[in-house]
């Protein structure tokens, strides 16, 4: 028996609508010498996924049952399709860590295709940032993905391939002081691209920026709600709920598709002592919030010129708290606070800045 060695690799892009007329060749072409740039691949985190490399699949066979013999024996099902029912990719969140110039323009804080396409999976587009030089992402209806992935290992290799596309993301971030904010998505397949299933030699990966230049660790991010304090962890859950119509002329016989969108947020955070009684009248307020809750990871562009893309700020504008717990935190008193990001005004309720 021929051994095979263990790698795996993904790579994202968005598409533009649903269908496979729409998926996104460059990721579906993918082949040879493939970069983070162009190409959309992904480095995963090492403490997650299957084997260190922050990716995850688990393939099923979709059947129809058929009726039992005498003695409860089971019957081979009636084959429908293969399944996805886990694909994941997790992360370190970070900009794209390029040379910013003398005089940095918005478009140098641009991320890489992958990480930009997951983020447009999740329901948050780009734009220039007007409040300064940047990238700034809020939410919107989220987009369809064409996602690779390759299973095996050592560049020019045999491995196995897979293209999907029409894909649907959601996920969550989770920061821990003193280490990283670690994104992880998991991605709902929409359907095996024509010829999607190969037998190719496994690439020659070039994950640039994202391997050779470190992700900001998450310390002195100025933490503020009421009054500026810090968390002992915080998590941001981006919740697209989902729906399959029936459709006879989809490949697959169904077609899935956006119905609602939930943004929400869970934390541990210092008491503050001057405004005690603060997360309490946030619960109990009769009106609608209006206390910003941000955060810094990094340092924003970095000055003399020479620094890194690196630094992002996260601001859900006007949050509003569901439940909050007393709770200790050494000596100290602390909040555990679930809250939603809510605005009054359409796609305001958060804002992911790349700075």
């Amino acid at each position: 028996m021929a051994e095979v060695a263990f790698d795996l690799a993904i790579a994202i892009g968005a598409q533009s609508a649903s269908g496979e007329a729409n998926i996104d060749t460059v990721v579906r072409d993918a082949a040879g010498s493939i970069n983070a740039a162009t190409h959309g691949i992904v480095l995963g985190d090492v403490d997650a996924g299957t084997g260190g490399k922050g990716i995850e699949l688990e393939l099923e066979r979709i059947l129809a049952e058929k009726a039992t013999l005498s003695n409860f024996t089971r019957q081979a099902g009636d084959f429908i399709r293969e399944g996805v029912s886990t694909l994941s990719v997790a992360f370190r969140l970070a900009g794209n860590r390029n040379v910013l110039s003398g005089t940095p323009a918005d478009a140098e804080f641009a991320l890489d295709k992958g990480i930009d396409a997951l983020l447009q999976g999740l329901g948050l587009v780009s734009a220039d940032w007007s409040g300064g030089i940047g990238k700034i992402y809020t939410p919107a209806t989220a987009k369809y993905l064409t996602v690779k992935l390759w299973a095996g290992g050592g560049a020019g290799q045999p491995c196995l391939a897979w293209c999907w596309y029409d894909c649907l993301a959601q996920g969550s971030v989770i920061w821990t002081p003193a280490g990283f904010g670690i994104l992880t998505v998991e991605l709902a397949v929409g359907a095996l691209a024509t010829s999607g299933f190969t037998e190719p030699t496994y690439p020659m990966l070039d994950y640039e920026e994202q391997g050779s230049q470190s992700a900001p660790v998450v310390k002195g991010v100025a933490h503020a709600w009421g009054a500026t304090r810090g968390f002992t962890t915080f998590e941001l859950t981006f919740a697209n709920e989902t729906e399959e119509l029936s459709d006879s002329n989809s490949v697959t016989g169904i077609r899935p598709r956006q119905t609602a969108r939930n943004i929400d947020a869970a934390t541990t955070l210092y008491a503050d002592g001057v405004d005690l009684s603060f997360e309490r009248d946030k619960l109990i307020a009769a009106g609608a919030p209006v206390d910003l809750m941000s955060f810094t990871v990094g340092s924003p562009i970095p000055s003399p010129a020479g620094g890194r893309a690196n630094a992002y700020r996260v601001r859900l504008t006007t949050p509003e708290a569901r439940k909050i717990k007393p709770i200790q935190l050494g000596d100290k008193l602390g909040w555990e606070c679930e809250l939603a990001a809510v605005s009054g005004v359409a796609n305001g309720e958060l804002e992911l800045i790349f700075l």
